[in-house]
């Protein structure tokens, strides 16, 4: 245990945000290194004279950013900003073993037949035999040729949004989309403002670049106005991120009332947009994205690897004419530009109407899913989904844990993920992300879902496996 002890006395404010700022400072400047434990909140308390509940508000509060991880019975600790487990698969890596069925990842669907191979083995023989563009062997400062940029500008358009190939930005793949924007816009120390469930893989770009998070209370449509409103009259808020379309894990919906609501939150309070749509598609419903009414703030994100192929890793970020070269500034930064090589499968698909046809037989199967999900659960459980979605919410009966829930299925063979990889802050709900795409036959799929119908029921045989 460190004898760490902070010096408080000079800071204007609540001792308990002194505390949370010099946990916050030390760990940057390294006087705190990672995994260091913190004394005891009584031990502090003493050291420091303030009381033992002053200092519980201000380890929690450096949990709440980042920081710090609690574990019961154990202490506090200096977390990680390159855990492993940032985005609460640990276990995926283990998918391969036999048996094991992976609905952790919400990845779409791959057919088992072979059909997404060979319309790529298609479409690499129609470049192969034909004349190669010498724009797949250059190196372009625009992140794409202006063709690929035009194909993808096309297609943004199909999705509600009116804009120029010179606006768009070419990623590779929408998680370095989300670095490369976080990185350009904020720094480190910042506050970015996102639901209080949400993406694994946003906590953990946060937690790489010291950027620290500000969970929003949500409802059935996702981030409430009025909760985001408040946090930034109480804090500065520099951005915000939102999944306005099938959003991860709840898979909630906005109506374009409560778009509207927020982009003009967002232009009141200064905020920057970030505007996931990764799951968007032909096939969703026509409702404007927040980028629609928020233009000049909102960076909006999408890409082919959700609906598609998880392994076509293209992103297309729209920006306000005056962010984009410091977008390109990021892209050129991280990895110079993406493969031209796939922009080009990317955009080839786009404009031949093979992502449509893939997408849909994705979608019909997708559907198939969903209503095993209807058929197994039934209504012993509360699901959040919706018929696109790749993945279902599954509220957990009492007295459930999300924790002991996942590692009971997978001691039974399933992986899925705990509420735990999605929240913002302290308070863990009692439910589990179940991804329904990606298990490859669909008979996987009812036994996976008949194992975790078990497993939530609390139907579990603890003494199964000692001999």
């Amino acid at each position: 245990m460190t004898m760490w002890s902070p010096e408080i006395e000079e800071k204007i404010g609540p001792r308990y945000l002194a505390i949370a700022d010099a946990i916050e400072r030390d760990v940057s400047s390294g006087t705190l290194p990672e995994g260091a434990r913190l004394p005891t909140h009584r031990e502090l308390a003493e050291r420091l004279g303030v009381t033992v509940g002053t200092v519980t508000r201000g380890y929690a509060e450096a949990e709440r950013r980042g920081l710090t991880v609690g574990e019961v019975g154990r202490g506090t600790f200096v977390r990680s900003r390159l855990a492993p487990d940032d985005f609460g698969w640990r276990e995926a890596a283990q998918a391969a073993a036999p048996g094991l069925i992976d609905m952790s990842l919400a990845c779409p669907w791959v057919p088992p037949d072979g059909s997404d191979g060979r319309e790529l083995a298609r479409t690499l023989a129609e470049l192969a035999s034909g004349p190669v563009p010498d724009d797949l062997l250059r190196y372009d400062p625009a992140t794409a040729s202006p063709r690929q940029r035009a194909a993808a500008a096309e297609w943004l358009g199909g999705l509600g949004l009116e804009v120029s190939p010179d606006r768009v930005v070419v990623t590779s793949g929408a998680q370095h989309a989300l670095t490369v924007i976080l990185a350009s816009f904020l720094e480190n120390g910042d506050l970015l403002a996102t639901a209080e469930l949400t993406y694994p893989g946003l906590k953990a770009v946060a937690r790489m670049l010291g950027v620290r998070l500000r969970g929003i209370e949500m409802d059935g449509e996702g981030i409430v106005p009025a909760a985001l409103d408040e946090a930034c009259e109480g804090a500065r808020v520099t951005a915000l991120y939102c999944v306005p379309t099938l959003q991860n894990p709840t898979g909630a919906t906005m109506s374009e009332e409560r778009r509207r609501a927020i982009a003009e939150v967002a232009e009141r309070r200064g905020l920057v947009v970030i505007e996931d749509q990764i799951h968007v598609s032909f096939h969703d419903p026509a409702l404007l994205p927040i980028a629609a009414f928020a233009p000049e703030r909102t960076l909006h994100l999408t890409t082919l690897s959700k609906w598609v192929a998880f392994g076509l890793r293209v992103g297309f970020v729209v920006a306000p004419e005056r962010w984009v070269e410091r977008l390109r500034s990021g892209v050129r930064s991280s990895l110079w530009q993406p493969p031209p090589l796939m922009v080009e499968v990317a955009t080839r698909w786009i404009g031949d109407g093979t992502a449509e046809r893939m997408g849909r037989r994705k979608l019909v199967e997708l559907e198939a899913r969903h209503r095993l999900v209807r058929e197994v659960f039934g209504d012993d459980f509360e699901v959040e989904t919706s018929r696109h979605a790749l993945h279902v919410w599954v509220h957990l009966p009492e007295p459930q844990r999300s924790s002991e829930c996942v590692v009971e299925a997978r001691r039974r063979g399933v992986l899925v993920a705990g509420a735990e990889a999605f929240v913002v802050g302290r308070e863990v709900p009692p439910a589990v992300r179940v991804s329904i795409a990606q298990v490859p036959e669909r008979e996987d799929v009812r036994r996976g879902l008949e194992i975790l119908r078990e497993v939530f029921l609390g139907r579990s045989d603890p003494y199964a496996q000692i001999l």
